[in-house]
């Protein structure tokens, strides 16, 4: 069978497309670099140093960024051009003058919102709405909003029922909760729920209003 194979091999070589091919040659060449090659892998690897230094990639380490403009048509003689604009701007600055408007705008509404609430004390309206009270701002509920977190960093919810409980703090304080109910002083101050007076009144004096009626007693 040995014989046979090697007769099948030499056979195999005399086809033109097989002479090419060899399967003799100086092996220990081959073998010689593959030892070395190994061995500087090898020690590569157990010799790798931990980088100490971060690599941190800034797309906007610059602070400018260009910007290209919506084409503009006009006519030139007797042609129609469309060219659009490049322009660059500096990222920081954009940054310090949106924050600059921010505080303008907050500025600008702050006094008006503080003079509707202490002029006409519309937080005791148990109905009243974001939308109300633009209305009477004369502006829209998405400004009137954008205002109020921005002026006073809460939202109008928390920034209408803390005036509210204020409201009940003072009635407290003044002993009204010996003539009437605390739901009923509740009420007056523009809550329209037990539950919704309760969980306010929580959020901002971290105490329950009975608790907050004791401490006030033994001081």
């Amino acid at each position: 069978m040995y014989a046979a194979a090697e007769a099948d091999f030499f056979a195999g070589m005399q086809i033109p497309a097989f002479k090419k091919l060899a399967y003799t040659g100086p092996w220990w060449e081959y073998f010689s670099f593959a030892i070395v090659f190994y061995y500087i892998a090898i020690t590569g690897y157990s010799n790798s140093i931990e980088a100490k230094i971060s690599f941190k990639i800034n797309l906007l380490q610059d602070k400018k960024a260009t910007l290209l403009l919506p084409p503009v048509s006009y006519n030139k003689g007797n042609n129609f051009i469309e060219e659009a604009e490049l322009i660059e701007i500096d990222i920081e600055e954009s940054k310090k003058e949106n924050i600059n408007n921010s505080h303008l705008f907050a500025s600008e509404w702050r006094p008006k919102i503080l003079q509707l609430i202490h002029t006409e004390k519309i937080y005791e309206d148990a109905e009243l709405s974001l939308t109300q009270m633009a209305k009477q701002l004369q502006t829209n509920p998405s400004i009137l909003s954008k205002a109020i977190n921005q002026g006073f960093d809460m939202s109008f919810n928390d920034f209408i029922n803390q005036y509210r409980i204020e409201a009940v703090k003072e009635k407290l304080i003044a002993g009204e909760q010996k003539t009437q109910t605390l739901l009923g002083i509740a009420y007056d101050c523009g809550f329209n729920s037990k539950a919704t007076f309760n969980r306010a009144f929580k959020k901002a004096t971290r105490q329950s209003p009975k608790d907050w009626i004791k401490q006030q007693i033994i001081k």
